[in-house]
């Protein structure tokens, strides 16, 4: 009578390939969604960014304007 044997695919030094594999396909297809998604954003994105630079520029030039100034410790 022999041993029943496992299938050549469940061994343990074999299965580290597969995983490796179906992780690097799931990172692909998040990457892709979040690529697309930012594409349908269109123009409201750029123009986010844009609103964003602007405010941090007038938090900076208002911070400086206070220290020259002498302003309140």
């Amino acid at each position: 009578m022999t041993a029943p044997t496992k299938p050549a695919d469940t061994e343990s030094g074999r299965a580290w390939p597969k995983w490796i594999l179906w992780t690097f396909a799931a990172v692909a297809l998040l990457l892709l969604l979040l690529e697309h998604r930012a594409h349908a954003l269109g123009w409201w994105l750029h123009a986010l960014l844009g609103l964003c630079i602007v405010l941090l520029y007038l938090l900076v030039r208002s911070d400086g304007d206070g220290a020259r100034k002498g302003g309140p410790n």
